[in-house]
């Protein structure tokens, strides 16, 4: 009984390290059948290949996300234009953000259904007057998710065989290690489980930046108003006038010193010349 618990340990150790090259599926298909040996000697059913049931019947997965850039006419409207076209297209906002930096702006990060991602970055060039910028990228997953599902299939049959050893087993030492191996292969059943949840989540949704800014009024600053421009000007002129008063002040305070030391220079010059004459 021992001996056939560490063969079949070690075959499911070495087994499930494969990826999915070509070499190690032979490798793990080579395994399966040493387990297969040990299983019908046991008076189990043979392990069969699921990952070429798995390869067959998988689908194609593929990422795809985008980004877009427009300018709007009113920014406040173009937000509420931009969740309604979310809403009608199944699609929740993720998070957002807008703001002023040189002119109004807004960001909004949203997950729509991946069949919907061109309907709505049609409506939002729509609403738009400019697309600055877009951005429609993809990924090809599915022979990721094929390579998952493959393994997944073989875990789940295994532990299946190693729950029926448990049940046949006797002797302490070999339940701790049926247990311990147990546990190992459920450990990467969960970790494979949520691998193929996050490649159907991501396939099945797209995820779309939009970030949104307003534009530049062609009279300038809309909030513009003759007051204001009054005072304004008026503070320039006054700034100027204190500046100017401050320069005249400086140059009066600063006469004497500038006028005496000039006649020094002066008369220093004649007398240092009139020398050099005689």
């Amino acid at each position: 009984m021992k001996i056939f618990i560490f063969i079949l340990l070690a075959l499911s150790m070495f087994s499930f390290s494969c990826s999915s090259s070509c070499q190690e599926n032979e490798t793990r298909d080579m395994g399966i059948a040493m387990q297969s040996e040990v299983a019908m000697s046991k008076g189990m059913p043979p392990m069969m290949d699921s990952g070429i049931a798995a390869s067959s019947i998988a689908p194609t997965k593929i990422q795809t996300n985008a980004s877009i850039s427009i300018e709007v006419t009113n920014i406040e409207q173009a937000i509420l234009d931009i969740k309604n076209i979310l809403t009608q297209n199944s699609g929740q906002i993720t998070s957002s953000d807008s703001g002023f930096s040189s002119r109004p702006y807004g960001n909004i990060d949203a997950l729509v259904p991946s069949q919907k991602l061109e309907n709505v970055l049609i409506n939002l060039r729509k609403i738009s007057i400019k697309v600055i910028n877009e951005n429609i990228y993809s990924n090809d997953v599915t022979e990721e998710f094929i390579d998952i599902e493959s393994r997944l299939l073989v875990m789940t049959e295994t532990e299946k065989r190693f729950i029926d050893l448990l049940s046949a087993t006797k002797n302490v030492e070999e339940i701790i290690l049926v247990e311990s191996e147990l546990m190992r292969i459920r450990g990467e059943i969960d970790s494979l489980k949520g691998r193929v949840e996050y490649l159907n989540k991501t396939t099945d949704n797209s995820q779309i930046s939009i970030y949104v800014t307003e534009e530049v009024p062609i009279s300038g600053d809309d909030d513009w108003n003759l007051g204001d421009s009054f005072d304004n000007s008026l503070r320039i002129f006054i700034s100027f006038m204190k500046n100017l008063t401050s320069l005249i002040i400086s140059i009066i305070v600063f006469a004497p010193i500038i006028i005496g030391t000039l006649l020094i220079v002066f008369f220093g010059y004649k007398f240092f010349k009139r020398k050099s004459n005689n």
